[in-house]
């Protein structure tokens, strides 16, 4: 059944596949992620970690699927700025999968993480008042509730419990921020250095396309005529050099994360899985 399935994707083209191969393998990439998702997210005794790893990958064929649409209409600003962000989150897959015995907790203080930051940003919502136009005060006091009650109860107080005494530790040390999700359970000190341990990723790669994100790279948009050295703008939407880079990162990212996910919640078709990485290349 499986293998058949995988067969089926490896016959669905987008309608202009062989002018652009590599869009095409990451859209296969996509469909076989979604179909992993759907088979892991029905297995039986699912625990509250495995929910987050789940919605964790479920986030990076979102992002990829964004990607996918962004590349397809030569939206090169904004797919550069996704691929980032789709780099981001399956780094942290790939930190939370390292160490079996740490995969539980690491799951959990990205929760944990999650729930801080929002308890923290609609504290300031309410002190400030600025978004009263939007949010109530009884909405934000009700999330504040909500999170805090979740923090409190086990699966997440123990690791609840390791986040405030870091933030401790750091106030001592007049860091008044936040701690990192991944340096709770593991001694990555900013998210460079966490891609810096995986093979296969970069930390120049993250800072590259950062510079996109900060909106620093508008003056890429000017091009100068060799022969004439008039200067034009590109247009909004156009297929640049570094369109073959992106497909190839996004699709090797989604396999990846993929291979993860087959590996740890449907190992009975791993041998099917592989067949397909090969295929679509």
């Amino acid at each position: 059944f499986y293998l058949s399935l995988f067969e089926e994707i490896l016959n669905t083209n987008i309608e202009d596949w062989s002018e652009y191969p590599l869009l095409n393998t990451l859209s296969k990439a996509i469909l076989t992620g979604q179909q992993i998702l759907e088979l892991s997210a029905s297995k039986e005794n699912i625990k509250h970690h495995d929910v987050i790893i789940i919605s964790m990958f479920r986030k990076v064929l979102e992002q990829a699927d964004g990607l996918f649409i962004l590349l397809d209409h030569d939206s090169n600003s904004a797919a550069t700025s996704t691929i980032r962000t789709l780099y981001e989150t399956s780094l942290g897959m790939q930190f939370i999968f390292e160490d079996e015995d740490l995969l539980e907790n690491r799951a959990n203080s990205y929760y944990v993480s999650y729930m801080h930051e929002q308890i923290t940003w609609a504290k300031k919502v309410i002190k400030s008042g600025e978004l009263s136009t939007i949010y109530t005060v009884e909405e934000l006091k009700e999330k504040i509730t909500k999170f805090e009650a979740s923090l409190a109860k086990e699966p997440l107080k123990s690791v609840n419990n390791v986040w405030l005494r870091e933030k401790v530790r750091l106030e001592k040390k007049n860091k008044h921020f936040s701690p990192k999700w991944y340096s709770i359970y593991g001694n990555a000190r900013s998210f460079t250095h966490l891609a810096s341990k995986y093979k296969g990723t970069h930390p120049l790669l993250y800072s590259g396309y950062s510079l996109e994100s900060h909106g620093l790279t508008a003056l890429q948009s000017i091009v100068t005529d060799e022969e004439t050295k008039k200067q034009f703008l590109t247009p909004l939407r156009y297929r640049h050099s570094g369109y073959d880079t992106l497909c190839y990162l996004s699709r090797t990212i989604v396999s990846l994360c993929t291979s993860l996910m087959v590996n740890r919640y449907c190992s009975e078709i791993k041998n099917e899985f592989e067949v397909f990485l090969e295929t679509n290349q």
